[in-house]
């Protein structure tokens, strides 16, 4: 009789090619007051995750996306504000460093540089303007903005809409430590899904 066995394996799934891509931020989530722990010291960090689409990048004839995870400060060495400075080409005024909201890159375009580590792992080094022609593919998938504050106030919509991975990651932040989570408004939470047959 043939076997068929079941195997915890990596996830292979497609990479971004290294190189320049044309890009269009599609997701800014706050995902609030994270634990970090480097070499047994431990810190609290505000971060956000972004996520842009590559149009021109398809897989299965869906446009592929990357991310960055940003520490929220506008410090001039934080990888977000010197992202942000490369990006619009140009330093933050006083004004613009007491409070920018992130939100406003969802739907901008702009070109990403991305390398590949010493694992293959996807990394954006750097993020620019638009090249000088301007032009960019329509966004297809949909733009997302999550905050923290929002879903405080039970708006739950934006939440439910991100990944699994995403929202374990949110419901660990500080803001949201010890927070009732039996019912969060996701599908099929409470719904009799049947008997399970193993």
């Amino acid at each position: 009789m043939t076997k068929i066995v079941a195997k915890n394996s990596e996830n292979e799934y497609p990479k971004v090619p290294t190189g320049v891509h044309n890009a269009r931020c599609i997701r800014v989530i706050d995902l609030g007051t994270q634990r970090n722990d480097y070499q047994g010291q431990i810190t609290w960090k505000r971060q956000a995750l972004i996520i842009w689409e590559l149009p021109q990048q398809l897989s299965n004839d869906v446009p592929m996306t990357i991310s960055k995870f940003y520490t929220l400060s506008l410090h001039e060495k934080s990888n977000l504000s010197m992202d942000l400075v490369s990006w619009r080409g140009r330093p933050f005024t006083e004004t613009e460093k007491k409070g920018f909201d992130i939100t406003k890159l969802i739907g901008i375009p702009c070109q990403l540089n991305v390398m590949h580590n010493e694992k293959g792992k996807e990394k954006i080094s750097s993020v620019m303007p638009l090249g000088k022609d301007g032009k960019i593919e329509d966004q297809i998938l949909p733009s997302i903005s999550f905050s923290i504050d929002d879903f405080q106030k039970g708006q739950r919509e934006s939440f439910n809409q991100l990944s699994e991975g995403i929202r374990k990651m949110i419901l660990r932040s500080k803001e949201l430590d010890g927070i009732d989570t039996s019912d969060l408004g996701d599908e099929g939470n409470g719904n009799d899904l049947g008997k399970v047959p193993f």
